[in-house]
């Protein structure tokens, strides 16, 4: 575990939110990020103000994909074929 900072997207109904310089532990091998109860409180009070746009440091724009016509299904093995 090492400490530094990071950013997360919480997401407000259809909305995401950017909250970045969240002060955090952080585990090298699996990245897992872990708060202090002091900066889990700051993030509790700002998702309950519903990240109000008013208070934001900075916007940015996102470009929203959708996967919807462009999965390709799998076409089948024939039975005769042998995978190691």
């Amino acid at each position: 575990m090492a400490a530094t900072t990071v950013r997360t997207t919480f997401w407000k109904d259809d909305r995401p939110a950017i909250v970045e310089d969240i002060p955090a532990h952080g585990c090298g091998s699996c990245m897992e990020q872990f708060y202090d109860k002091d900066v889990s409180e700051a993030l509790r009070r700002l998702a309950e103000e519903g990240f109000p746009a008013g208070s934001a440091q900075k916007e940015v724009v996102v470009p929203v994909f959708s996967l919807k016509g462009r999965i390709r299904p799998r076409v089948p093995l024939p039975d005769d074929c042998d995978l190691d």
